[in-house]
């Protein structure tokens, strides 16, 4: 009987312990819960101070302020050209680059203008310039100018800030 009395003190000393454990290991995950939901909530002012940033930059075109933007203007682009009686092709894979949400919107609402005006940037190159590392970095920024220039006539706001080849194939 006494043997037994001291084996339920100990059961009880471990079941106490366990239990404690318990409480604990609840009480720091509460807390840790609470300083993350805290930060996250605090953080939403931030967040609407540097979209209210972005918004009052739009009229000076794209914002330096912000996280950047991507979108990739699919299907890849596809122009042919005949040099010396021969078919050559370029397909270009692009992606345009933005810091302002808005504009992204904007590049996706005015896409049939925005390709058709590259197609036609596309196909008035010389093939031979497009080879050269010069002829691709003019091509880029004649593809910012364009995008821009029916940004502009379209919303009033140039937006696109860079345009990224993501393939670029001559053959």
């Amino acid at each position: 009987m006494a043997d037994e009395n001291e084996e339920n003190t100990e059961n009880n000393g471990k079941g106490g312990k366990t239990k404690l454990i318990i409480i604990i290991a609840a009480v720091l995950l509460l807390l840790v819960g609470g300083g993350v939901a805290f930060f996250l909530l605090s953080g939403g002012d931030d967040a609407s101070t540097a979209e209210d940033a972005v918004v009052s930059n739009q009229n000076l075109g794209a914002s330096a302020a912000g996280p950047a933007q991507y979108l990739s203007l699919e299907p890849a682009f596809i122009v042919d050209f005949n040099i010396k009686g021969k078919q050559r092709y370029l397909q270009l894979d692009l992606t345009v680059k933005s810091r302002s949400k808005e504009q992204i919107y904007a590049v996706r609402t005015h896409m049939p203008l925005i390709r058709n005006s590259l197609v036609l940037l596309f196909s008035s190159q010389d093939f031979a310039e497009l080879q050269t590392a010069s002829g691709k970095q003019q091509l880029k920024q004649d593809a910012v100018d364009a995008i821009n220039a029916i940004l502009r006539q379209e919303t009033g706001v140039e937006g696109v800030e860079k345009i990224l080849f993501t393939n670029f194939v001559m053959q």
